[in-house]
């Protein structure tokens, strides 16, 4: 099973395979996504999540500010549903 993701405001859209990450599939499909450490630690791949969910692994990687801003790590995160998120830099 795959979920699409769109990533706004350059509406680029692409499947995330089970078992991928939203990083792993974008670079899989040669996108340009920013990354660098890609252990939720440089926050360069951080989207912002206008819908549909995503999970992560333990140990859960977001804070509680991050959670109430919607921020996604993109290089940690697995789709659950069909999202939408929000990159300023990344380009069609």
């Amino acid at each position: 099973m795959s979920h699409l993701v769109t990533i706004a405001p350059a509406q680029l859209s692409f499947a995330v395979h089970e078992g991928e990450t939203i990083l792993q599939a974008a670079l899989r499909c040669g996108i340009d996504f920013p990354n660098r450490c890609r252990q939720g630690v440089c926050t360069s791949c951080v989207c912002k999540l206008k819908s549909g969910e995503v999970r992560y692994d333990d140990p859960q990687p977001l804070t509680e500010l991050d959670k109430q801003q919607q921020f996604t790590y993109c290089c940690l995160a697995y789709p659950c549903t069909d999202l939408v998120l929000h990159h300023p830099f990344i380009r069609g």
